[in-house]
This record gives structure tokens, sequence and C-alpha cells, in this order.
């Protein structure tokens, strides 16, 4: 996977703009090793040549020849951008095969706002309820879905979540999908509270359940079609269809959210970030980034 991260660190983040419109160019560079390998140099070296993937390193270091990160417990997997001033970062791998994650140490414990990323969920909701009355989906309630998921129209996403009775729709996350929500402003679908692990795990049903709904297939397209301001730039590097749904607000004096959730293969991965407001949206994307540049590495 070291070719995923060199994808991320060397190219640009194909529709990453930022309020400038400008798309980030900070990881480009000079090839050198990457800073997640370099925390992990103190391993024994093996006889003749260092292992070449961060998986081999970790294998390395645990004595396994089998090492998985996805075994390693949360907090164990550093990324660089942990403990910056100012930035509060949580994230989540999860294999949506076998249920098994990694992430940083607050994963499933510190939870935001989901913004647009509670989307996704609203779509398939909006197909459940469809299928479960025997009825298609209209072609206006088709357009809201279309709208909300590659565009985050949020009108189009309210036309959504009160058809579906509000918070009533979140709640049905539990039975559903097995994530237990809250909110922190009942009738308000952005702020829905949820950890990194859930927001991973949220996607992932989406992405799972969806092919079984009339209209699912549609859905997925959508997910891997957003327009260029909610995507995070990681999706070009990552195999087959991709579901991705980010989410972005500014709040205030409180700083940004910028949150990115993308599914593949047997994977998910979010990314939660919070920052000051002066930083720009851009900042939050170019985060996102960084940490998936030093997840993927050991994938």
């Amino acid at each position: 996977m070291l070719a995923v991260v060199a994808a991320l660190v060397l190219a640009p983040a194909a529709g990453a703009a930022g309020a400038s419109g400008q798309v980030s160019t900070a990881l480009a560079g000079p090839a050198e090793t990457p800073p997640s390998v370099a925390r992990l140099q103190h391993a024994p070296a093996a006889a003749a040549e260092p292992p070449g993937t961060l998986r081999e390193l970790l294998a390395a270091i645990t004595g396994s020849a089998t090492a998985d990160p996805l075994d390693l417990a949360p907090g164990t997997l550093a990324v660089d951008r942990e403990g910056e001033e100012g930035l509060a970062v949580s994230w989540a791998l999860l294999d949506t095969g076998d249920g098994r994650w990694t992430g940083s140490a607050d994963a499933a414990t510190r939870r935001s706002e989901a913004e647009s990323t509670i989307k996704a969920w609203l779509a398939l909701d909006t197909l459940r309820a469809a299928a479960q009355r025997g009825r298609p989906v209209p072609p206006a309630v088709r357009a809201d879905i279309a709208a909300a998921v590659r565009a985050s129209d949020d009108a189009a996403a309210e036309r959504l979540y009160r058809a579906l009775g509000r918070d009533a729709s979140t709640a049905r996350l539990g039975p559903e999908c097995g994530v237990t929500v809250s909110t922190s402003r009942p009738g308000w679908w952005s702020y829905t509270q949820v950890s990194a692990l859930d927001a991973a795990r949220v996607l992932a049903c989406v992405r799972e359940r969806a092919p079984a709904l009339p209209g699912g297939p549609e859905l997925l397209a959508d997910l891997d079609a957003v327009t260029p301001d909610g995507r995070s730039g990681i999706r070009p590097v990552l195999p087959g269809a991709v579901a991705e749904k980010n989410g972005w607000t500014l709040h205030g004096g409180d700083g940004w959210n910028v949150h990115c959730v993308l599914a593949w293969e047997d994977r998910a991965l979010a990314v939660l970030t919070t920052y000051p407001g002066g930083l720009g949206v851009e900042h939050g994307w170019q985060v996102c980034r960084d940490v998936a540049a030093d997840v993927l590495a050991t994938s």
C-alpha cells in the first residue's frame, strides 16, 4: 500500500478545493521516508534489507509474519497530526467484513456533530421506507437523494429528514446498523452526535445495505460522485468503487468541524477534525489526507 501513500503525498488532491478554490499541495515534495515509518525505526532491523512496507515493519516489531494493523488496540498506531495545538482529531479504520477496527485512543468515545456525513444514512433510510411501503421512490424524492449526497444540498437533506420523522430516522441507526447515536440539538440532523467509529460503521452499513433496496445502486453511484467542493482528496487513491460522504461546518467561535468518511472494498475510514475557524476548510481536508496517508500505509 505504499503506492497508495505515495499517491496521497505526491499527487494533487483531485477536487479537494478549499475556500480559495485552490488544491493544497503541501504534501508534494521530494520522496522521503514517511514520518510514520520514521517513528517505527527503533525496531530491530532485519539482517540485510530493512522492511519495505509498514506492514513488514509492524511484523518485525511484533514478531508475527502476519501482523495486521486492525489487530492493534486503539491508540497504538500514531498519526503525525495527533497532538497538534488547536486540532482535535479522531479516526477509525474498520474491517467491514469481520468488524475488527483500530483507531485513535478516543475513536469510540470522542463525539462530534455528524454534519453532512449523516446524509448518506438519510438517503438509505428513505429507500428503506419506500421499500417497506412497497412503493417506488417518487422522482422528486430521488432528486433530493442525489442532491443531498452528491452536492451535499442541505435543503434536500432537510426534506428527506422531515419525511422520515426527523430524529426517528437517526434513532433507527440502532436497529438497522447497530449504531446508537444521540443529538445535542433535537430536530436538527447535522447535530447528530457520532464518534469516528460510529461514522465509519454508518457509511459501511449504507454501502452494505443499499444493493438490496430499489434505488440502492443509484445511491452508491451518488456516493462515488460527490461534487468537488465535498471531496477530501482521498478517494482517487482507493481501489474500485468508493462511497464517500464528508461533512464540513464553521461553528462561529467554536471553529470548524471537517469530517471525512469513506468506504471501499472491505474497509471504512473516518477522520473527524475540529480546529480554529481562522484556518479555513482546506486545513481540515489536508488533515484528513495526512491521517489517511499514515493509516493506509499500514494496511
